[in-house]
């Protein structure tokens, strides 16, 4: 492959750590401030840029200041679309696109225009793709490559965590493996915002996602993704809450941290007026155990969900493990 200098600086390298770049309101600086402080253990990111529209059309746009900090550092811009509304990652833009293969077109050129001269590529982060649009998903794909790879750039993605053939039956593990040059596996939300208390990525079940993943998917091209928060579920709406902001909470509620053997994950319960709180997080102890993985399963290396959640630590495990 004829690729640009800086994905080929990237492709030679054995083992990656991708970090994505979101902003949970106008001015969070977290993510830049991990680009700055960590950037000698981070290869390429991420950025959670254009959100797809119902027309098909994109919305958004670069984080610019994560792009200068990240190419200062030698660190590779990956610039991510994806279909979440501020709510929900909404299927409905999803099917717009994959409709026809004029519409498809007409994204595939969009996503090209909004490219910056120096990506290294494209993270598709397209969520909830449903069963009906299986193929048409994979011939985007299969378009979207090409027009990249024509380039010297990427193709990468971030698929769910599944466990059989009947979970997301949209994804066609085979031929996303065979077309992407790169692939998060998206082990985390195992209990998401919107459902039930319990383990954000409980090992047991990493262990039968990546059992299933690399059925499929080629372990040298697999990200396996890193959760580096927990969520406060109660009557009120769930939080997500970042690691780095655990100890604080935990003792602001006066909360013993328990540890789950079967999930090899901790949590806690404390009360607020009334209302019972449950937390279930990943700290550096259980990071560091899942970081074990990338060795065990000769994957490609991780991508963590999301820069400027993590602590100190948590990069000092990172290191231990993956002998950066």
């Amino acid at each position: 492959m004829n690729w640009t200098p800086t994905v080929r600086h990237l492709m030679d390298n054995r083992l990656w750590v991708l970090g994505y770049v979101s902003d949970d309101y106008p001015g969070d600086l977290r993510g830049i401030d991990s680009i700055r402080q960590q950037g000698s253990h981070i290869d390429v990111y991420a950025d959670f840029a254009f959100q797809l529209q119902t027309n098909g059309f994109f919305t958004g746009q670069i984080n610019n200041l994560a792009l200068q900090e990240g190419l200062a550092r030698n660190i590779a811009p990956l610039i991510l679309f994806h279909n979440f509304n501020g709510r929900i990652f909404d299927p409905i833009p999803i099917r717009t696109v994959l409709a026809s293969t004029s519409s498809q077109k007409n994204c595939i050129q969009q996503m090209i225009n909004l490219l910056p001269p120096s990506a290294a590529g494209v993270h598709v982060d397209f969520e909830g793709v449903e069963a009906p649009y299986r193929i048409p998903f994979i011939a985007f794909l299969e378009s979207l490559r090409a027009v990249l790879h024509d380039r010297g750039l990427l193709l990468t993605i971030a698929v769910p965590a599944k466990r059989s053939e009947w979970e997301a039956p949209g994804y066609d593990f085979t031929e996303i493996g065979r077309l992407c040059d790169a692939i998060t596996l998206m082990t985390y939300d195992e209990h998401f915002s919107g459902g039930s208390p319990g383990p954000i990525a409980s090992l047991p079940w990493m262990t039968q996602t990546l059992d299933y993943a690399i059925r499929y998917l080629p372990q040298d091209k697999l990200l396996l993704g890193i959760p580096v928060y927990g969520y406060d579920w109660s009557n009120e709406a769930t939080q997500i809450v970042p690691m780095r902001d655990i100890p604080g909470l935990a003792a602001k509620a006066n909360a013993r941290i328990l540890w789950s053997d079967t999930a090899v994950e901790p949590y806690f319960y404390y009360w607020l007026s009334r209302s019972r709180h449950s937390v279930w997080f990943e700290n550096e102890i259980s990071t560091k155990i899942r970081l074990g993985f990338v060795k065990s399963y000769r994957l490609r290396g991780i991508a963590i969900w999301r820069l400027g959640y993590e602590t100190n630590r948590f990069w000092q495990g990172v290191t231990s493990k993956l002998k950066k």
